[in-house]
Order: C-alpha cells, then sequence, then structure tokens
C-alpha cells in the first residue's frame, strides 16, 4: 500500500473535513494516517481513520487565561505557529507528506523534511484571499512561498482559492481544485424530526421557516439578513427566522432578536442533530460578506443544507458561488444588500413550488459532486498525478 500522512496538527476534528480521506483510506491503494497534536485541541474520537500524535511544542502550556500560549503569542506577532515535534521521522515510513495550510509551522516542517528525499510533499489551501492581513510579516510570507515552492501538488476547494494560491505566485498546474464533501447518507431528505425537539414552537410546523447556520456575525452578514426579515416580517407573519450560533454581534442587534417573536435563536445545537433541523426548514440563507482578512471559503452549511434538499438565499463571495449553481439551486445576490436578502427571501416565501425546484436541484447537484465517492476518486486521481507524473 502506498501510504499517506495527513498532518493536520492542533486542526485535526471530526468536522467532515476529514471525510474525504477516511473514504479514500476504505476504498482505495491508499492507506492514510492522521497526524494531530498532543495535548489536542478538538475531540477526534469519531475520526474513522488511524491517529497519531506529535508533541505540540507552542500549545503545551495555558499562560495568562491564554489556551495554548506559545501559539497564541506566535500567532498574533504573524508568525508560523504549530510546531510539532517529529515530523521529519515521517519520510522514513511515508511516500505522501499532507499538510494542512501553507502558513502553518509543521507545514513548513513536513516541506523541509521532504525536500531531497524520496517523498512527495502536498498541502490543502484554504483560503480565498491572497496574502490575508494576519500573515503581514515578511518571514511569515518568505516561508509561504518556500511551501508553496517545495510543493509537488496543491489541492484547494474552489476556483476562488486557486486563484488566491496563483496571486501568491504558484503556477496553475500544480494545483488541483477538490471540494470539502459531506455524509450525504446522513443529510438528506425526509428526514422527520419536529420543532419541539429544538425547543422551538408548535407552530413552526405551519410556518415558512428561514434557517441561518453560522455565527451570528458582522463577517456572515447577520446584520444585513436582520434588516432584510424585520422589513418583511409584518407582510409574511407565518414566517420564522432560525438563527445558530454563537452570538458575535453586538447588544443592540442581540436585544431586538431576543424581542422578536418571529425569531429564534439557537446557539448550540450538537452536529450531529443538525439534519433534522434543516428539515424543518423552508429556506437556507447564507449572506456573507467580504471583509478585509477573509471571505467564505466554502459554506459547509450550504453544502448540508443543499444535501437536505432546501433552496438557498447567498451572497456573490469569496467560494459560494463555486457551490451552488445560481439560478439553479439558489438565488444568487450581491453582498451588504438588505433590500436584495428581502427581494430574494419574498421571491421563495411566496413561490413554494421555486423553493422545491431549487431544493431538488441541490440534492442532485451534491450527489454528482460532492459525494464522499466522488471526491475521494477525485484525490485519489491527484496523488496518482503527484507519485508517478514522471513515469
Amino acid at each position: 500500500m502506498t501510504k499517506i500522512a495527513l498532518i493536520k496538527g492542533q486542526n485535526l476534528r471530526d468536522d467532515g473535513n476529514v471525510l474525504v480521506w477516511e473514504e479514500l483510506n476504505r476504498n482505495s491503494k491508499y492507506d492514510v494516517v492522521a497526524f494531530g497534536s498532543d495535548p489536542s485541541r478538538y475531540d477526534t474520537s469519531g475520526i474513522d481513520l488511524p491517529i497519531r500524535k506529535f508533541p505540540w511544542v507552542d500549545g503545551k502550556y495555558d499562560l495568562f487565561d491564554y489556551d495554548h500560549f506559545g501559539f497564541a503569542a506566535l500567532r498574533k506577532a504573524r508568525l508560523p505557529a504549530g510546531y510539532l515535534y517529529g515530523i521529519s521521522s515521517l519520510v522514513e515510513e511515508f511516500d505522501v507528506l499532507h499538510a494542512n495550510e501553507n502558513f502553518n509551522a509543521f507545514s513548513i516542517q513536513a516541506a523541509l523534511a521532504a525536500r531531497n528525499e524520496d517523498v512527495k510533499f502536498t498541502f490543502t489551501a484554504g483560503e480565498n484571499i491572497p496574502y490575508p492581513r494576519f500573515q503581514h510579516n515578511p518571514i511569515l510570507w518568505w516561508l509561504k512561498k518556500f511551501v508553496n515552492s517545495t510543493a509537488d501538488g496543491i489541492t484547494t476547494t474552489t476556483k476562488a482559492g486557486k486563484r488566491a494560491l496563483i496571486h501568491e505566485g504558484v503556477t496553475f498546474e500544480k494545483i488541483d481544485v477538490i471540494p470539502n464533501t459531506i455524509p450525504i447518507d446522513k443529510f438528506q431528505p425526509n428526514i422527520k424530526n419536529t420543532p419541539t425537539e429544538y425547543n422551538l414552537p408548535t407552530a413552526t410546523t405551519n410556518e415558512t421557516t428561514i434557517l441561518f447556520v453560522h455565527r451570528p456575525s458582522e463577517q456572515k452578514g447577520t446584520p444585513y439578513l436582520l434588516e432584510a426579515f424585520f422589513n418583511i416580517q409584518d407582510k409574511y407573519n407565518k414566517t420564522r427566522l432560525i438563527l445558530v450560533g454563537e452570538n458575535m454581534m453586538g447588544e443592540n442587534l442581540t436585544e431586538r432578536i431576543k424581542q422578536n417573536d418571529q425569531i429564534n435563536w439557537l446557539e448550540r445545537i450538537p452536529h450531529e442533530q443538525m439534519p433534522g433541523l434543516y428539515a424543518i426548514s423552508d429556506i437556507f440563507i447564507l449572506p456573507s460578506v467580504t471583509m478585509t482578512n477573509n471571505e467564505e471559503q466554502f459554506g459547509m452549511g450550504l453544502l448540508e443544507a443543499m444535501a437536505c434538499g432546501l433552496p438557498a438565499v447567498v451572497t456573490d463571495v469569496g467560494g459560494i458561488p463555486h457551490v451552488t449553481e445560481p439560478g439553479e439551486t439558489a438565488l444568487v445576490i450581491d453582498e451588504r444588500s438588505s433590500d436584495d436578502l428581502a427581494d430574494a427571501l419574498e421571491r421563495l416565501i411566496t413561490n413554494p413550488e421555486l423553493r422545491t425546484d431549487l431544493g431538488q436541484a441541490g440534492r442532485q447537484r451534491v450527489e454528482a459532486t460532492f459525494a464522499p465517492s466522488k471526491v475521494a476518486s477525485e484525490l485519489e486521481s491527484f496523488y496518482d498525478e503527484v507519485l508517478y507524473q514522471d513515469g
């Protein structure tokens, strides 16, 4: 078996981003081992891969009310962070070292270890903005360019991510766009759940429900969504907005939400319960906006909603349009416009047939493009090219 070391360090967690490697490990000629950190930052018990952990040098100690103090200090200084002790030993056992992002210290370590050795180095990049502000340090920028140039192949999840890498000087031939995936057997239409299971009013069953699954914040466009909903809710009094996620907004909007009988706010929902919440909803919304440091990379919630047969309203930001099929699976609008949001919501609220058509097309797109077996096949072809491109 050809062996791949999937190095995610402190970022290793059971959040769906390892699903394609789990599928690859089960159903291909590749044998994958995931490498996390000790101490761990997240729960990894649900990952269906062999897991090993390297000592996390800058994450070992908590000081001055900071978790993983050294890591936090390096990040604040815009320097590489996430040092794993023992990375260099992997070249003796594995055929491919695959790291997470090009700015993590363990990615730099893996690139250095693979250089001049009979082992390939690859990584996955998730950024859509070239050289974001949090990396504005010439040392980190030089090291990123070293990682980019050392890599034998790079994957990113959307065309927007590919453009960012090309802007950073990577040749386009080195980059493969391989999307994220989700378990489509768990996220699917026709799941039977009731509003009371989520502490929602029983009346929700007879209302048109709009679902927002993110952290309410400026970056996710929540202020524009709320303004749009406030403008239409009296006209459509059998409409409900459900917000899911930890609050990142100011007190004024928070108070307005709490006082609104047509808005419910669920701060924490276990991920395994999300399919049922999609099932009792009618419209999914992702109104993200472009920020100086970041923009929406992919939109995993959008992918889950599409898999569950929900029509969506999304903004033309980052990787979102590459996940949807504008006009076919979602209504795509300009960012930062509460008027455009209100118009799109009204269009779906008043047209159940359009909701059904968009939802069905969304499910079909997920099955055809984002199913684990489909994405794993693309990843397998990527590794085939990296390993055997020289014949």
